[in-house]
């Protein structure tokens, strides 16, 4: 399966890093803000990516299956050349909205678009299986 460069737009993606602490904005008396480390932690994701593949949205019957998923478990596919980035089915990717960073500047995973669900890999293409992130 080969993807024409005018078929191709551009998406970024941020593989999963372990935990990183939470933090909230907090204002001082004087009116200045500040980030205050909570004590929590959250998932944390790498410096996003930026990158260029072919994306479809999923449609066709209810009853269609593709790589063991039923339509209902993924909302788009994003065709790419054989190794072309590192990710994981950890890994999350932006396609409609710039990646975000939360107040103590790491990457914020809500503010992406999927989650990839599924790697599918053949022997001249990647498919990746994404389910849109519920914001």
């Amino acid at each position: 399966m080969m993807t024409l460069d005018i078929n191709k737009q551009k998406m970024y993606y941020a593989n999963q890093i372990g935990r990183v602490p939470i933090y909230e904005e907090y204002t001082d008396k004087e009116g200045n803000t500040y980030p205050l480390d909570t004590g929590e932690t959250k998932i944390g994701y790498s410096e996003p990516v930026e990158f260029l593949g072919n994306l479809s949205m999923s449609g066709g019957e209810s009853e269609a299956v593709e790589f063991g998923l039923d339509l209902s478990q993924y909302s788009a596919i994003v065709v790419l050349p054989k190794n072309y980035i590192n990710v994981t089915e950890t890994s999350l990717i932006w396609t409609d909205t710039e990646p975000q960073k939360d107040v103590g500047g790491n990457v914020d995973g809500d503010s992406a678009d999927y989650r990839i669900v599924k790697i599918s890999k053949s022997l001249n293409f990647d498919k990746l299986v994404l389910q849109k992130v519920v914001k």
